[in-house]
């Protein structure tokens, strides 16, 4: 017999220890050089430093106190069903248009929105959306939640008014999770900065590698806990700059050969092949104090073979088993895993009746929020489950307005600060440094090479002909033939790749390639640890 997931209140309690647990310890001190001091420490996993301004010990283990869920389950309660429908709701919006969005929360009630496209263009159209927003939620109790994808490498909607992250990896290979953590809080403070109030990041899957057709050099690497780690690193930054993150993509998408934006992903693997591998970093992540957990749309077979998102086994799971108390989210219901075989309606009633406490970018808004009213009418969703649901954003929605974000600990350019600490650098030869001028520079794209140029300039390196040879891959699996060949994505195309130097910088942009330039010009020791396995790629050299 399916399980359904057993209720708030009884899952709330279950997770005081947690929430004890988590309760000890203080943020660990971060350089704020962007070349820092090389460290193997790993992060404290405790709580955030960002935190309401009073707390009770009766609290879950991500922030809130029973005292304020109770509040949230009230409110709920004392909603209109069609108001509880749109409390759980959070739509793509994809204009510059403040007094539309303004109208689109306050007349459905909605959670809030993630802002894609034109909505993300400009910093100052991002500032003004968000206001917009906070206005259509008005004297209801809450604020509205408002959103962004931003990971860092390829996935990053911000292009304006925040410093380009190079990929999750570059985290990974990174020594110094404190350093991660700080990099991690100075972004959140820049997106705080422009009103986002939550970020789908970061990434906790384990990728396979070349076969993981969507994951790859976003997740953190192929070691479970070393992932674990460096997810917990980035969410207690996020937090400490008073930013939701969400984890994802529960249980896993690394370790599937199928993308789900284009069809549904089936996992075949054992539950114990999943509890060591692909499971560990939301297990640590949920302990820690994880207040969000994204469900992706992966077919797992042990739990019956519906998407995790729309399946009760796998929130079953999430709550029983790991004791997650804070909001469960969709991945994006309009990708090809849902939409081949469900509407908009279907998709977002199956997701709550299952267990989703907030349905992500439904194709309709008003589908799904008419097809909720209706199955509560109907007795096919329960009115309890709805408030249930309803109140677990409520409260994250307020918990989030009342933190108080931490003092920074990573300052300036941050990005090449990542960027430096994870660089990786294999050689047969590890003394620094690894070109001497002057540099011909080849392969990739014309920014990548003017980047890196300017980079080594900044070291009094100059461009020519007759000194190191430099080949970039602009890809995650091209190999190459250099003095020295950089993989700029995914590091997996250096296996092929004859060279002197082997290097690996896990992102593009003008500060992770700077970062590069420090180390390959010897100005900031290697730090970073191949994050995957690597065949005939030396080890890395480290300080």
């Amino acid at each position: 017999m399916r399980r359904l997931a057993r209720t708030a209140r009884a899952a709330l309690a279950g997770a005081l220890a947690l929430g004890s647990l988590a309760a000890c310890g203080t943020s660990p001190a971060v350089s704020s050089s962007p070349s820092p001091t090389p460290s193997t420490s790993a992060v404290a996993e405790s709580t955030p430093s960002a935190s309401p301004a009073s707390s009770t010990p009766e609290t879950l283990a991500w922030g809130p106190t029973l005292d304020a869920w109770e509040d949230a389950q009230a409110t709920a309660s004392a909603l209109s069903a069609r108001e509880a429908a749109g409390a759980v709701l959070m739509p793509a919006y994809t204009y510059a248009d403040g007094p539309q969005l303004r109208a689109l929360i306050a007349d459905h009630s909605l959670a809030g929105v993630i802002l894609f496209a034109s909505a993300t263009e400009r910093a100052d159209t991002v500032a003004g959306l968000a206001a917009a927003a906070q206005a259509g939620a008005g004297e209801r109790g809450w604020p509205a939640l408002i959103s962004i994808d931003q990971e860092g490498g390829r996935v990053a909607r911000l292009q304006d008014g925040i410093v380009e992250l190079p990929a999750f990896m570059a985290a990974g290979a990174a020594q110094d999770k404190s350093l991660v953590r700080g990099v991690y809080a100075a972004q959140g403070r820049d997106l705080a900065a422009l009103g986002i109030t939550v970020d789908f990041a970061p990434v906790a899957d384990v990728t396979i590698g070349l076969a993981d057709p969507i994951i790859r050099s976003r997740s953190a690497g192929d070691q479970p806990d070393a992932v674990a780690g460096t997810t917990v690193a980035a969410m207690l930054g996020y937090v400490d700059a008073a930013v939701v993150p969400a984890i994802k993509h529960f249980p896993g998408h690394g370790s599937v050969t199928t993308d789900s934006h284009d069809a549904l992903p089936v996992q075949s693997a054992t539950l114990d092949a999943l509890e060591q591998r692909d499971l560990v970093p939301f297990r640590r992540a949920v302990a820690v104090g994880a207040p969000m957990v994204m469900m992706s749309h992966i077919a797992v077979q042990a739990w019956g073979g519906e998407p995790a998102s729309l399946d009760p086994d796998a929130y079953a799971y999430l709550r029983d088993e790991l004791g997650f108390t804070g909001v469960a989210v969709t991945d994006a219901l309009n990708m090809g895993a849902i939409t081949q075989s469900r509407g908009p309606g279907q998709a977002s009633v199956e997701a709550l009746v299952a267990g989703a406490d907030l349905l992500l970018m439904p194709t309709s808004t008003d589908a799904a929020l008419e097809a909720i009213v209706a199955a509560v009418e109907q007795g096919t969703l329960s009115r309890e489950r709805l408030d249930e649901a309803a109140a677990r954003v409520i409260l994250l929605a307020r918990w989030q307005a009342g933190l108080v974000p931490a003092a920074p600990t990573v300052t300036g350019d941050y990005a090449r600060a990542l960027a430096s600490s994870g660089a990786t650098v294999a050689a047969a030869d590890c003394a620094a440094p690894f070109v001497t001028s002057p540099v011909s520079i080849s392969g990739g794209w014309s920014a990548d090479r003017e980047a890196l140029a300017a980079g080594l300039a900044a070291h009094g390196i100059a461009i020519g002909e007759g000194g190191t040879s430099i080949w970039i891959s602009g890809t995650d699996d091209r190999a190459g033939s250099a003095d020295v060949v950089v993989a700029m994505d995914g590091p997996w195309g250096l296996s092929g790749s004859s060279a002197r130097v082997y290097a690996a910088v896990y992102g593009r942009g003008e500060s992770a390639l700077a970062g590069l330039a420090d180390v390959l010009a010897g100005a900031v020791p290697p730090q970073g640890r191949w994050p995957v396995a690597l065949a005939d790629v030396p080890a890395a050299c480290t300080a």
